[in-house]
């Protein structure tokens, strides 16, 4: 396996990958999520992957894409309120079915912590919904734990 950091002229193939993570994610929150569509969420990664403060890494096997990774470096500026701190945030993260189970995703988090090192960054950060309960697993077996919860209502509420 081999991990490249994605250029602008990954997208189509980062849209691919997505495309499978989207899909789970419309199928559990319609509400929130539309269908996958890869060839129309290329151009969205076209401009993710433009922005310098934005890192996409791509795990392949010979010439299959496997994983990838979208991370962004945020510089929080002190204020009385927080402190400052330099964060990488795990923006969006996703391994192929078939290639689930083989370390691929340590690997995009090697990668990640990797990055981390690099930005001298305070913390990794990721939000990931309440019912991925297999992406929750692994990020806890990588050394993430929750220090936070989002709780959100429909509105206006129904009668």
């Amino acid at each position: 396996m081999r991990m490249q950091t994605a250029t602008q002229e990954d997208a189509p193939t980062i849209a691919i990958l997505g495309a499978d993570i989207q899909e789970m994610h419309h199928n559990s929150r319609p509400d929130w999520f539309k269908p996958a569509a890869a060839q129309e969420s290329a151009a969205l990664y076209e401009d993710l992957l433009a922005n310098p403060s934005i890192t996409t890494y791509i795990a392949e096997d010979g010439a299959e894409a496997l994983s990838f990774v979208l991370v962004k470096v945020h510089h929080r500026a002190e204020t009385p309120l927080n402190c400052a701190q330099v964060v990488v945030d795990i923006n969006q993260i996703g391994v192929t079915p078939s290639a689930r189970g083989r370390g691929v995703g340590h690997e995009l988090m090697v990668s990640v912590r990797g990055l981390a090192n690099q930005v001298s960054a305070d913390r990794i950060l990721l939000t990931t919904w309440e019912f991925n309960t297999d992406a929750h697993r692994f990020f806890e077996s990588e050394g993430l734990t929750a220090e936070m919860r989002r709780m959100s209502m429909p509105w206006p509420p129904s009668e």
